[in-house]
């Protein structure tokens, strides 16, 4: 039992399982903990901060090709956690149960998957053209199926089975960015705005759009009943933009910046199909017939149907707002990232929890830059991150990982970023 029940956690979390619902990660985002979007400049500003094509430190031209970015995990286990608790040829004792069901907050097993892939970007002067592919997936499974399947139903208590949740979206984006340098405020070296718009292809929706569920024994019966109505849909569009300013301030040569993504942006589906399941059962057991197949065929009146939804569905891309800041320092040959990231709605791959990240580039040697970080809230909850770069000539690769509510196999989730870039870093 104990092994089949390890088993069956591995595979959950598998299943599901990176731009953060919103903005592409980088080897160097992701090294710092997501922390450096003063950081972000040239065909690597989408997401992060458009106004930074405007100020002086972006590079003349940039090109990125060929890179990813992924997190995944869930809010519960860890390799490690799953290792010790499910051991071959043991079986779960009533406290090692409990354990399992204490580790999951506000009783969900929560399960995500954000995979970012750039495909193609390139910046000139205080423009930017972007490629990129998004991938995002969430689900939510009550404790009550674990304890359910851990333990069997319990004679008399009501399982709602309603509180499950699924939501999976796959869009490719389009983008031009474009900045302005202004004059400087009163308390600023230089300052810029800049915008970014985003035409967007949806490639895959799917949605648990209504759920309901019920599973009672009592001395008498058995009663079970539900209703569950998944909607899909491969064809989608929709347009998006985003909004940022920066400066440079007097005060420390400090960078500062606010972003509001998808400040406007949805994606439209059409030709939406749905999925239905309906199940009902509200009588008695015949034990004497528990080993004929036919008496279990007709266990339950349940129906399976798939039509066309008859109408079109709007889904709402991740809303964010980033407030952030750079400090250089050791003469230019290292930068201090803090910033402050609030999803503004609730979406696939985001949570409203605010996340406060610090994170910091050691530029001693030119050739190897060297990143870590930390972070704390949002879909991730904490985050411990660490990467480096390898710069020869014109080409850069950065590459960054990070361990998310725990470190190594102790941790919770995981993610990483490779990037592949072309042209000078930022100019300190």
């Amino acid at each position: 039992m104990k092994t089949l029940c390890g088993i069956g956690v591995i595979c959950l979390l598998m299943l599901f399982g990176n731009s953060s619902g919103q903005t592409i990660r980088s080897g160097n985002s992701v090294a710092v903990a997501e922390s450096g979007a003063l950081g972000m400049y040239g065909a690597q500003a989408i997401g992060w901060n458009p106004a930074t094509l405007g100020l002086k430190a972006n590079p003349a031209g940039s090109v990125v090709l060929a890179s990813l970015g992924m997190s995944l995990g869930n809010n519960a286990f860890s390799p490690q956690y799953i290792s010790d608790t499910f051991v071959e040829g043991d079986t779960l004792d009533a406290a090692q149960i409990d354990d399992i069901l204490s580790q999951m907050d506000a009783n969900q097993l929560r399960i995500y998957a954000l995979v970012g892939i750039p495909s193609f970007g390139l910046s000139i002067s205080h423009y930017a053209l972007n490629v990129d592919a998004h991938i995002l997936a969430t689900a939510a499974i009550p404790a009550d199926i674990f304890e359910l399947a851990f333990t069997g139903p319990v004679v008399g208590v009501p399982y709602d089975l309603s509180t499950v949740e699924e939501s999976s979206l796959a869009y490719v984006t389009s983008s031009i960015s474009a900045a302005q340098p202004l004059k400087a405020l009163p308390f600023t070296q230089e300052f810029s705005v800049g915008a970014s718009f985003k035409y967007i292809k949806g490639l895959a929706y799917g949605e648990l759009e209504h759920k309901e569920g019920l599973l009672q024994i009592t001395h008498e019966t058995l009663h079970a009943e539900g209703f569950f109505r998944t909607l899909s849909s491969t064809l989608g569009d929709g347009v998006a933009m985003d909004l940022g300013a920066s400066g440079k301030l007097n005060y420390r040569d400090i960078y500062v910046g606010l972003t509001l993504g998808n400040l406007i942006g949805d994606i439209t589906w059409e030709d939406v199909d749905a999925s239905e399941i309906r199940f009902y059962r509200n009588d008695g057991l015949s034990v004497d017939s528990l080993t004929k197949k036919d008496y279990w065929k007709n266990f339950m009146t349940d129906s399976d149907t798939t039509y066309n939804f008859g109408s079109s569905v709007k889904t709402p891309l991740p809303k964010y707002m980033i407030i952030a800041a750079d400090l250089p320092y050791m003469d230019g040959k290292g930068d201090l990232f803090v910033s402050y990231y609030q999803g503004l709605n609730d979406a696939p791959g985001q949570s409203t929890k605010p996340r406060l990240a610090v994170g910091t580039e050691f530029r001693w040697i030119p050739v190897l830059p060297l990143r870590v970080g930390v972070a704390f809230g949002g879909i991730e909850g904490s985050m411990f991150s660490g990467g480096f770069g390898f710069r020869l000539l014109g080409y850069q690769m950065n590459i960054g990982a990070a361990w998310q509510r725990g470190f190594l196999a102790g941790a919770e989730g995981f993610s990483f970023a490779l990037t592949n870039y072309f042209g000078p870093g930022f100019k300190r």
